[in-house]
């Protein structure tokens, strides 16, 4: 090689060493010194996707019509695709967008979320959503703890901190408090709950916020017109449940709410958009939510769009679309237009007992409180299911959260059992309360079940009951009008409501007998698992059951417990603390009904005839319990007897389609949300109880003459066109709850029609009165059912019942 072309060698040598160290060096300044700025802007300039919300399944009745259903809406949402906020850009943003809104007249559709620091009369509180202490400090350590606060500081000093954190306080002393962009405080703690609901979700920085939801037209057309001036800020036309029939259904339907704090890991498990999405949070809503063992989803699978963004956040282009799918489609058993006339008919007899039409001389003004069933006797199809006052889940619909104004109409505060109604609570499936004489046609077929009467046997009815020494239960009609019946068969006593027949039935039948028929048409506990009766209703219930001696004991248990308590304080100065394992364990032993001298030591109870004391009223409590008294007194549906609507529709549905207990459902069948059939819901037997037809007869003559002259309840079906059978009820209530208001429950269970049953009723009104005063509600049930006159007004009815 000659020396000038080792001189071109040597100098492209030292070209590319030039071009590599430079290469080097700009890849050392990209990714080492300006690292963190291009990751940033390479994050935030790119493909981002934004999900969206699909449509929940529509809920149909069973003829197709539409209980809820999903109308197109405009919402306004901030769609976080920068990695990184800018505290003065985010909140320019949020406040110029809120501003906006309230311009344009959609300040109520704001979706301003929680915050846990609210201010009311001149003053700044906690509230972290619980009536629990202990659930609410874990609350607010939490809260503290995501934004590295001080756990010490007041409800103030964290509104401080966090105005600083979020850079919207200019100045503050201990009477003053001043924001930037001339804020007042009510729009500083809203734009705080925005920033608050940015920070839980920084980890899912591609997913939007709601701003606005269902906002007008203009509205939204106003945020498209500064759209390029609001960086990440969309409008989207997105699905919003919509519930046609207003509150008509509300008991079965439920409503949607914002996904709560002890839900977000569940949820979140699930692939929920915690910040967006609305789950069912009662009824069908929340239990075909997302239902694996059925398999109904109603909430669907989210779809979204993918977008371009420029540095700024701002989105240039729309380039890919995932289109959502639809939740299931779900058609119940429910009747949408005998559902209406059931509603309809509660509201107005209630009205009409408060006002004293239905008897003048004596109205009821606190019958407020009403529930009723109607089931198909051969299915267990809920044809009907009401719960009176109702409410309106499209206050929920919007927000997840009612307005401010209903909230004590919703769930009030300060109220009486029994007096004050609770909208939201579902009566039919959870008010549990003493039957009444409505529970007597069971006791009459325990009693021809077991021989211990026929359908001819006669007892004669003394007014007293004299069978059972210490016993003194009388008639009714004794009561009232110092009268007796004189001597009934079962078809008679069930007809005028004889208490000293069913008193002498249940003594015949003994505890035995009597607790397993009640077992056999599911109104009792598992004797052997302890688990709660059922109906295998779809909803949330709260079952009762035939008073039996677990029962009973429960129910007493705590009065032992605080008489046990005063007693140890004053005689032998040993006190126990409610809220100690000790107590607990107390609690449980005297229900166990297992003496444990151990136990007693262990939590400080050393003194003999303490221990004596307490084992004399566990063993009080028990022999009490099991006492003969406690099933006369079940027999006429009093005592410690309490049962739903929903258990009193199934028991009375049993008894007239001859022993076929079926498991009562609302879901008829599920559609994919393409149409095609997803699922069919076939009756399900629970249960066949071997009866005998000729003692339904005898029942069946006996809720017929009920409806009949000379009936508790003929008044009402006198001329009726179908000839039914029933029964009337009034459970009494203590003398202390009248003194607060109450009068006895109004119950009224019946079938139709009576040759072929095909539906059975249980209606129930919370201080009624008297059970014939119910009855009504059942005719309108069977006008509608068999389409007679629909236009009948509901009678009125004045029998003297019991």
């Amino acid at each position: 090689m000659d020396k000038k072309e080792a001189t071109r060698v040597a100098v492209f040598k030292v070209i590319v060493y030039i071009i590599f160290i430079t290469l080097i060096s700009r890849i050392f300044y990209l990714q080492v010194i300006n690292g963190e700025y291009y990751r940033t802007l390479a994050e935030e300039k790119g493909r981002k996707f934004i999900n969206e919300i699909a449509p929940r399944g529509e809920i149909l009745d069973r003829n197709g019509q539409k209980l809820a259903t999903n109308v197109q809406s405009f919402n306004v949402t901030y769609n976080n695709v920068k990695s990184k906020l800018d505290n003065d850009e985010i909140n320019k943003v949020l406040l110029e967008t809120i501003r906006l809104i309230i311009k344009n007249g959609d300040e109520a559709k704001i979706n301003t979320p929680t915050f846990p620091i609210v201010y009311n009369s001149g003053s700044f509180y906690f509230d972290f959503g619980s009536n629990d202490y202990e659930i609410n400090k874990k609350r607010e350590k939490k809260f503290k703890e995501l934004y590295s606060l001080n756990e010490n500081l007041d409800a103030r000093q964290t509104f401080i901190e966090l105005g600083k954190k979020f850079d919207i306080l200019t100045s503050y002393d201990k009477n003053n408090l001043n924001f930037k962009y001339n804020m007042t405080l009510e729009e500083a703690l809203r734009l705080m709950a925005f920033r608050h609901m940015l920070q839980e979700s920084k980890f899912s920085q591609y997913r939007a916020i709601y701003i606005a939801k269902n906002v007008a037209k203009k509205t939204a057309l106003a945020i498209e017109y500064y759209r390029n001036q609001l960086p990440g800020i969309l409008t989207e036309v997105a699905p919003l449940r919509k519930y046609p029939n207003g509150e008509v259904g509300s008991a079965f339907l439920g409503y949607i709410g914002k996904i709560g704090e002890e839900e977000k890991d569940y949820y979140s498990s699930l692939g929920y958009d915690l910040s967006r999405e609305l789950v069912g949070k009662q009824g069908l809503e929340k239990v075909l939510e997302n239902n694996k063992e059925l398999n109904i989803s109603l909430r669907g699978e989210p779809g979204g769009i993918e977008v371009d963004v420029d540095k700024f956040g701002r989105i240039i282009r729309e380039t890919a679309r995932l289109d959502s799918v639809p939740g299931d489609t779900v058609v119940t058993t429910i009747d949408l237009d005998l559902q209406k006339v059931t509603e309809k008919a509660l509201d107005e007899t209630m009205k009409n007992i408060r006002t004293g039409k239905i008897k003048t001389d004596a109205p009821y003004p606190n019958a407020t409180i009403g529930a009723a069933v109607v089931v198909d006797v051969k299915t267990g199809e809920i044809l009907a299911l009401a719960s009176r006052p109702g409410f309106d889940p499209n206050w929920f619909a919007e927000k997840g959260s009612p307005p401010k104004e209903l909230i004590d109409y919703l769930w009030p505060q300060n109220g009486v059992y029994g007096i004050t109604p609770l909208p939201t609570y579902n009566y039919a499936t959870k008010g549990a309360v003493s039957p009444g004489s409505t529970f007597k046609p069971l006791v009459a077929l325990m009693g021809l079940e077991e021989g211990v009467i026929t359908p001819d046997t006669i007892i004669y009815d003394k007014g007293v009951y004299d069978g059972l020494p210490g016993f003194n239960g009388a008639c009714w009609i004794w009561n009232e009008k110092h009268r007796t019946h004189g001597p009934v068969d079962v078809a008679k006593a069930i007809q005028v409501s004889c208490n000293y027949f069913f008193f002498e039935v249940a003594k015949r039948l003994g505890k035995e007998k009597f607790y397993e028929w009640a077992n056999k048409f599911g109104l009792v506990s598992d004797p052997k698992t302890g688990e709660s009766p059922n109906t295998g209703i779809e909803i949330e219930e709260s079952p009762g059951e035939v008073a039996n001696p677990q029962k009973i004991v429960k129910s007493n248990v705590d009065v032992t417990l605080l008489n046990i308590r005063e007693n140890l304080k004053r005689k032998y100065g040993i006190y126990i603390n409610k809220d100690t394992a000790g107590y607990k364990a107390l609690r449980n032993m005297l229900i166990s009904g297992q003496y444990d001298e151990n136990l007693l030591d262990s939590i400080g109870i050393l003194n003999e005839n303490a221990k004596k004391y307490i084992k004399y009223e566990m063993e009080y409590l028990h022999t009490d319990a099991n006492k003969l008294y406690q099933i006369l007194n079940a027999a006429i549906g009093q005592g410690y007897t309490d049962l739903t609507p929903l258990q009193m529709v199934s028991y009375i549905s049993t008894l007239v389609n001859g022993g076929y207990r079926y498991k009562l459902h609302l879901v008829k069948k599920v559609l994919n949300p393409d149409g095609t059939l997803k699922y069919e819901n076939k009756p399900e037997l629970i249960q066949k109880i071997d009866i005998d037809s000729k003692y339904i007869d005898a029942i069946k003559e006996g809720m017929k003459k009920v409806t009949e002259e000379g009936g508790t309840a003929s008044s009402t079906f006198r001329n009726f066109p179908i000839q039914t059978g029933g029964k009337t009820g009034s459970a009494s209530v203590d003398k202390y709850l009248k003194s607060k208001g109450r009068a006895a429950y109004g119950w009224y269970v019946g079938f139709a029609p009576y040759d072929n049953p095909q539906i059975a009723v249980a209606i129930v009104i919370y201080n009624a009165g008297h059970g014939s005063y119910a009855a009504p509600v059942a005719k309108a049930i069977y006008e509608q059912y068999f389409g007679l006159n629909k236009s009948t007004e509901i009678q009125k009815s004045s029998t003297f019942d019991h």
